[in-house]
């Protein structure tokens, strides 16, 4: 089997409000992941918040948008990659005397009906109309391709086909937002991705999310992810036990405040684990009991391709530790391993 493994990153503010400064929040934490990725050799993705982006440029020129393109144009310099990223609340949220205040409206979703100023697939060519312009210009050979859906909310029923629809016609060719197994809900969104194909890698088309193994659509890259042991201690008590591992908290989160019913949260209990990095709660040890399990999983597939995840704004020290640990881990346990860019899948 030839595992390639993608190691992306959402590149966005705290949603639900920034506590110190933008820099503090996003651009200094995704200074070290560069840092480090360069250290580690190996490309990271930005999987970056467009339509923060483009708001900003109105709400906050100087201090947010121009540091935020140049950061986008420094990940292309150092060798990485910059995708698609929609969290479209930004579209209907305000901003007064230097703070954002968020809309309900945190998914694509919220745009299927009509009723809204941009319908989905005004979104969407906005978001890859945003990359294109501000970064092919210095960087010719640069082609938005891939994309992760904001909150890993791609939909469901009516509004999945029109989100993949939306996806295909503006020239995305790889999507990253499934975990299989991972379940959350809040009063603003709800994912499900419980039922999903048993092969590591398949196509989305515009019948929804689970779309067909025929290589016809969407290519789905999912966030490596492994079923919660029903013995794991629940994470609430670990993260009082690890609170020294907990990077600065710069902001808030969108769903505070906005629970789901306690049916929801119970089952939250057993979602599976996400391969990511800005868990404090678990260690290297965990994430690679995370890969190796997917190895097992697919050991009989010639070729598997996976994300690993994570958050900028998400993570400290403990963090970046865990992923130079696992990265090197990675490379003496599987040696033939490719870290890749979507980039090259082209190529």
């Amino acid at each position: 089997m030839k595992l390639k493994l993608f190691l992306t990153f959402d590149h966005e503010l705290p949603l639900g409000g920034v506590r110190t400064s933008w820099n503090d929040a996003l651009f200094e934490p995704t200074n070290k992941l560069y840092q480090l990725a360069n250290e580690l050799d190996v490309p990271v993705v930005l999987f970056t918040d467009v339509l923060c982006g483009l708001r900003f440029k109105e709400w906050d020129l100087n201090n947010f948008y121009l540091p935020y393109i140049a950061q986008l144009h420094n990940a292309l310099k150092l060798g990485n990659d910059v995708q698609l990223h929609l969290h479209p609340h930004w579209l209907t949220s305000r901003f007064e005397e230097n703070r954002f205040f968020p809309s309900g409206d945190f998914s694509l979703s919220n745009f299927a009906d009509g009723n809204r100023n941009h319908s989905i697939g005004d979104i969407v060519k906005m978001g890859v109309d945003f990359l294109q312009d501000n970064l092919k210009p210095s960087y010719p050979d640069y082609k938005c391709i891939a994309f992760r859906a904001g909150g890993y909310n791609l939909g469901e029923g009516v509004s999945s086909g029109l989100i993949i629809e939306a996806l295909r016609k503006n020239g995305i060719k790889f999507d990253s937002s499934i975990s299989k197994g991972y379940y959350f809900k809040s009063a603003i969104s709800e994912v499900n991705f419980s039922n999903m194909p048993e092969i590591p890698n398949w196509y989305l088309n515009e019948e929804g999310i689970l779309g067909k193994p025929e290589s016809n659509g969407i290519l789905e890259i999912p966030i490596a992810s492994i079923p919660k042991s029903p013995f794991e201690v629940p994470t609430m008590f670990k993260m009082k036990k690890m609170a020294n591992r907990a990077p600065a908290n710069n902001g808030f989160q969108i769903h505070e405040g906005k629970p789901a019913g306690y049916a929801h949260k119970f089952r939250q209990l057993f979602s599976s684990r996400m391969l990511g990095f800005d868990n404090y709660t678990l260690s290297h040890e965990y994430l690679m009991k995370i890969l190796d399990y997917n190895v097992r999983k697919y050991r009989n597939y010639d070729e598997v391709l996976l994300s690993v995840s994570g958050h900028p704004k998400s993570m400290g020290a403990y963090s970046f530790e865990m992923m130079k640990v696992f990265v090197n881990s990675v490379r003496e346990k599987y040696p033939d391993t490719e870290f890749l860019k979507f980039s090259d899948l082209i190529k």
